[in-house]
């Protein structure tokens, strides 16, 4: 069960790199293609490469991408990969549901720190709010006695990175569910 699972997770995240590669090359203005579009379709090749390797793409499926490929070839060759996957016999997994709640459980055990650490500051600058415009409504002034910039700066740094590491985690339970609920799907039509 284990060796499946990390086997969804790391598929999980080169579906990820995938479709974030093809994003990249579409919207991003770079400053030399050449190079770039070389570090890109070598990418591409490694993810497929591991795909093959550990049985979620067909050996021979996705041809390589040459090295001089161009952003649009390396473009559809991600979007190409990307969609087999999302669609693809990866989603066909022996899953045993006697574990689904502690997997559900590892997967989520980051998740209430996050939001334990979160919350104070939430509050705090929600309540901040909430008690300046009844202060506003009185006709008092008030002043707002900050720290140094860069404290500032590390806070909001602070919470951004926690934000970003809580929405990762979310996409990872959701693909979790996902999965569970095609497994129950395919339970009861076998019944």
């Amino acid at each position: 069960m284990s060796n499946e699972h990390e086997t969804q997770k790391e598929i999980r995240g080169i579906l990820r790199l995938l479709e974030t590669t093809a994003r990249v090359v579409e919207t991003s203005p770079i400053v030399d293609p050449s190079e770039s579009e070389e570090r890109c379709a070598q990418q591409v090749n490694n993810a497929l490469d591991r795909l093959s390797e550990i049985g979620a793409v067909p050996q021979g499926l996705f041809q390589p991408l040459e090295t001089g490929a161009s952003f649009s070839e390396v473009s559809v060759a991600c979007h190409q990969v990307a969609a087999y996957l999302r669609e693809g016999p990866t989603i066909d997994i022996d899953f045993d549901f006697s574990n689904v709640k502690k997997t559900i459980g590892d997967e989520l055990k980051d998740v209430s720190e996050v939001v334990r650490q979160s919350v104070p500051d939430f509050l705090k600058d929600f309540l901040g709010e909430r008690t300046q415009e009844k202060s506003d409504t009185d006709t008092v002034e008030t002043v707002e006695v900050t720290s140094d910039e860069d404290e500032d700066a590390e806070s909001t740094t602070s919470v951004d990175q926690r934000i970003a590491r809580l929405e990762g985690q979310m996409e990872t339970v959701v693909e979790i569910l996902q999965e569970i609920r095609t497994q129950q799907v395919k339970q009861n039509e076998e019944l």
